[in-house]
């Protein structure tokens, strides 16, 4: 036959090390409420006030690109200073890449080729991410050489897009322009690598024929 469980006598319960525990948790708490909701209000207004910052950076920084791209637009000579602020001001941002490529694109079509291979680097070297900015800046940076007449480097330029956005709907374009340049640059074996790259992968291109036609020229 079961024993009925002992109760315990109030002097054992004080003795408890549960009851014990929970008094002292419920003392602390009496004795610190005011300084532990002071805290959690810090930490809270902490938190906002940050939000309200980061929220602000973006406004300012959406605020100045539109007023930046509006420049461009009209042809103002503000429009390249305004740029250069957006790179310096938010670096890291699409609004900071996206003013790289205007620039270099700006500078591109005035023909100043050394300050549009300077932007486009600087695009190359810190972002890079987006396929298509990166097929501008890579085509137009390998035409700038071309211009300059490094065609090796032209080649080598145009060849660094393939390696780094693999299938993208602008490879064979750019496997085309590598082969050509690698042709002027008196390089047939590079030249000839990359061209047939289009004939064997990408046989319903555009490309295709053209780069036919090089390879039988090189033949």
């Amino acid at each position: 036959m079961l024993k009925k469980p002992k109760r315990l006598t109030k002097k054992e319960l004080k003795k408890d090390p549960f009851v014990l525990l929970s008094a002292q948790v419920v003392d602390f708490f009496r004795a610190e409420w005011i300084k532990i909701g002071s805290i959690v209000l810090a930490v809270v207004l902490v938190s906002l006030i940050a939000i309200l910052i980061v929220n602000g950076k973006k406004k300012s920084e959406i605020n100045a690109y539109d007023a930046a791209l509006t420049a461009l637009q009209n042809n103002a000579p503000e429009a390249p200073d305004l740029l250069k602020r957006i790179i310096q001001k938010y670096g890291g941002s699409r609004s900071a890449a996206d003013a790289l490529i205007q620039l270099g694109n700006r500078y591109y079509i005035q023909k100043d080729l050394n300050n549009s291979e300077k932007y486009y680097k600087e695009y190359i070297e810190k972002y890079s991410g987006d396929p298509v900015y990166g097929f501008n800046a890579y085509n137009n940076l390998g035409s700038i050489y071309e211009e300059k007449g490094d065609f090796m480097k032209a080649a080598q330029t145009y060849e660094q897009f393939t390696q780094k956005y693999k299938n993208s709907v602008f490879d064979p374009i750019m496997y085309l322009n590598a082969g050509k340049a690698y042709i002027q640059a008196g390089d047939k074996v590079s030249a000839k690598k990359n061209l047939s790259i289009i004939a064997q992968s990408f046989r319903d291109s555009r490309e295709k024929e053209e780069a036919l036609y090089y390879l039988e020229s090189l033949n």
